[in-house]
């Protein structure tokens, strides 16, 4: 290293101890603030609407969260985790009330390969 390099390495060390880190990059007034991380505390993160669920006798359930799994569909909350039987709900008032509201709920295929259906 030259003495050049050493005066700059000790000129930029006290100015990092007096706090003057600025002088290196300047902060523009009028800067955009950083994106932020997407995640549900985030008051500006659109949250999808829940799915409702429409059971045969005709009440409904809401959840945020859930999975299919064979003849059973498995609702996640933070609260607990529920177990229904897809036969409890009447399918096409499913469908239809969540299509109402923007929300794609459909049963996946029992058979997804046509060619096995022979």
């Amino acid at each position: 290293m030259n003495q050049q390099s050493l005066e700059q390495q000790r000129t930029w060390r006290q100015e990092e101890t007096d706090g003057d880190q600025d002088a290196y990059a300047p902060r523009r007034p009028n800067a955009d603030p950083p994106p932020k991380a997407q995640g549900r505390d985030d008051p500006d993160d659109p949250i999808d609407p829940p799915t409702v669920l429409v059971f045969r006798d005709q009440h409904r359930e809401e959840t945020q969260n859930y999975a299919i799994v064979g003849e059973m569909l498995w609702s996640f909350s933070p609260q607990r985790t529920e177990r229904i039987a897809i036969a409890s709900l009447d399918l096409p008032a499913t469908e239809k009330a969540n299509a109402d509201r923007g929300v794609d709920f459909h049963l996946p295929d029992a058979n997804p390969n046509p060619e096995e259906q022979q």
